[in-house]
């Protein structure tokens, strides 16, 4: 059996990914193309290689998402690879656009029409004969929902039963035949991507035209439609609710608050659970394991390093459930277009609210997506203020925080005060980022203003197994990429606090200093080796600095760890406090019980944790997300001045909420 390509092709919002997920189970890989920071998607299939590119309209595009499909197209080999050209059952004679232009490429394909349940429900009939005999390639009906059809495909893939399709619409290239007329329009789409010539200079748009008018007829005797009734009747009448400039706003709102409802009702237990294992195992690990250094190493480091990421798996999967929810039902492409009107007033369009929405789990893809913007000023401020939109690295931090200060009560015995707090910490991050892009478009060079053109897809239900699947491979991707900074730095940061650059003798002689001033409770072996350990003289190094904002040395070093990653803070605080006498007591118990020297007060009072809650919101801490923004500009400069402006932001936020609360 030969290994193939499978390029998966097809306008956006036509089930290309549902199918992907179907054809590839949990046995996918996510990257990025080598050059450009969009996503790559790929699994495999008996052997083969399946790739999910990035919706496409037309091979002929500004858009640098969709180049990127173009391109992988554009360097198919006919001997091996083959595409799947997935196309909407509901409008298949706007799909046929595209798969007309591919017909030209001579590239072996199938065409496998998606949404057969809807279509059945719309009275839609295809004459796949008909269509198969003009088209000169397999068709299938297939549903991506349940995988109705899907047998089918695969036993095309399987004995490569790919057939390249005929050439059915020749625009300008009716002078050329053969492998002379596939050399010229590939020669001319090759060209047009290595070129910074428009669209308007190459004059496809007569090409585009042509193919339109030439389709108009193409399906007459193949598709019809029984049932008479208006198709998009329910669509219509929700869209009249939900895209209403009131009504659909306050809509939008409730629905945000419901999430982060979601995110504290449903996660609290296990997260207690977790918790409250990963303290009951450390302290075990410190007990049983012999030498006491190695004990300590996989009690103290290890085993409570990693837990400070694990706890925070079901706050993270529940979060990308629910938003991989608000995706599949297509509600997410209504706040994208519900946006645009007063997003424009901040310099940018609905096109940035998916890069924004995407930062809710991650800067990163969310930067990676701003390709999608057509706008070189909108593309350039998205990147700037995606950063401030709350990430799940964030939500460890506030998690913790926010235990801190607000009590277990409920309002009216439903609404979650933690939750409250957690949506106001969302919107905090949402509005700080629209004031940074309101601010950089005001000054920047203004470009010229460009058309943003959405397609509404159809209300659907959740297609669940694709939304777990996706929640699945988020989380797990999530885990390990923090786990491998973390696992790392939670060891460093073991042997930085249990190593001293002092005597044994000098740590007696501080023991006996305290012993002498009755305060020999609260500075136990341990809490002094940690406070004379190099980790300790590299939080007091900076002590002088974040004293103002209500922080000491121990804080310090966890700052200076979660410059890394913001996730690492929960880990760095984690490994801090469990070199003590309370081996079983949690995290968040620890902090309660952290005493501030100077004032005998609670280490951990609203004043700190809102002045840390601020710095968090608002401060640079992630090293992936700076690599990315360099490679996106193309340079060090903005990343820089990205970096020092959010990081004197966070400081002068956090200063004044500490002298206000304090």
């Amino acid at each position: 059996m030969t290994t193939t390509r499978i390029l998966l092709v097809g306008n956006p919002n036509v089930g290309k990914s549902s199918l992907f997920n179907l054809l590839t189970g949990i046995r996918q890989k996510t990257g990025n193309y080598e050059g450009v920071t969009v996503e790559k998607k790929a699994g495999s299939f008996q052997g083969h290689l399946v790739v999910d590119l990035p919706g496409l309209s037309s091979l002929w595009s500004d858009s640098l998402d969709e180049r990127i499909s173009i391109r992988q197209i554009m360097d198919s080999d006919v001997q091996n690879d083959r595409i799947v050209f997935v196309a909407d059952g509901m409008k298949l004679q706007h799909d046929l656009l595209l798969f007309s232009q591919l017909a030209d490429l001579q590239i072996p394909m199938l065409m496998a029409i998606n949404f057969k349940d809807e279509m059945k429900t719309r009275g839609i009939k295809i004459d796949l004969r008909k269509l198969q005999n003009k088209l000169a390639c397999p068709v299938i009906l297939l549903n991506s929902r349940t995988g109705d059809g899907l047998s089918k495909l695969k036993d095309i893939i399987l004995e490569d039963k790919f057939i390249a399709p005929n050439a059915f619409i020749r625009t300008h290239y009716e002078q050329f035949e053969g492998e002379a007329f596939v050399n010229s329009y590939s020669a001319d789409i090759t060209n047009y991507l290595n070129s910074d010539t428009s669209l308007a200079e190459v004059k496809v748009i007569g090409d585009l035209e042509s193919r339109h008018e030439k389709l108009g007829n193409f399906l007459q005797d193949i598709i019809s439609q029984e049932n008479t009734a208006k198709e998009d009747d329910l669509t219509e009448r929700l869209d009249k609710i939900l895209l209403h400039p009131i009504w659909g706003s306050l809509i939008f709102l409730f629905t945000l608050f419901l999430v982060f409802q979601a995110l504290y009702t449903f996660s609290s237990y296990p997260m207690d659970w977790i918790d409250e294992s990963v303290s009951t195992l450390a302290s075990r690990a410190n007990e049983w394991i012999k030498p006491e250094w190695l004990g300590g190493l996989l009690g103290d480091g290890l085993i409570t390093g990693i837990g400070g990421v694990v706890i925070f798996i079901p706050q993270i999967a529940i979060l990308f459930i629910l938003m991989g929810i608000l995706e599949s039902t297509g509600y997410l492409s209504r706040i994208a277009y519900l946006s645009d009107r007063w997003l424009k007033k901040f310099g940018l369009s609905g096109s940035s609210v998916i890069p924004l929405m995407s930062g809710v789990a991650c800067a990163i893809p969310a930067i990676m997506s701003v390709k999608r913007i057509r706008s070189e000023r909108e593309r350039l401020a998205a990147i700037l203020v995606t950063p401030f939109m709350t990430c799940s690295a964030r939500l460890p931090v506030y998690a913790i925080l926010i235990a801190l200060i607000f009590p277990e009560n409920d309002i009216l015995g439903i609404f979650n005060v933690k939750g409250l707090a957690l949506l106001g910490m969302y919107l905090l991050g949402t509005f700080t980022a629209l004031f940074a892009s309101w601010i950089f478009t005001r000054f920047s060079h203004r470009d010229k203003d460009s058309i943003w053109i959405m397609e509404m897809p159809r209300y659907r239900l959740p297609h669940w197994k694709n939304v777990f699947l996706e929640t699945y491979n988020k989380t797990k991707a999530f885990v390990v990429g923090a786990g491998k900074i973390i696992l790392v730095l939670s060891l460093v940061l073991w042997a930085l606090s249990t190593n001293s650059p002092k005597s044994e003798a000098f740590l007696q002689n501080k023991i006996s200093e305290a012993a002498s001033d009755d305060q020999v409770d609260s500075l136990s072996m341990e809490s002094i080796k940690l406070e004379y350990s190099y980790a300790g003289y590299m939080g007091k190094a900076i002590e002088p600095v974040i004293k103002p904002l209500g922080y000491d040395w121990k804080i310090g070093i966890a700052l200076i760890s979660s410059f890394a990653a913001r996730e690492v803070f929960v880990a760095t605080i984690a490994t801090i406090y469990s070199i003590g006498d309370d081996e079983e007591a949690t995290i968040i118990e620890r902090l309660r019980k952290e005493q501030n020297p100077e004032t005998n007060t609670s280490r951990y009072n609203i004043a700190t944790c809102i002045s840390l809650l601020l710095f968090y919101a608002f401060a640079m801490q992630c090293m992936s997300t700076l690599a990315i923004v360099k490679r996106e500009t193309g340079g060090w400069k903005w990343p820089v001045i990205q970096f020092i402006a959010m990081l004197i932001l966070a400081y002068l936020a956090a200063l004044i909420a500490y002298q206000l609360f304090n």
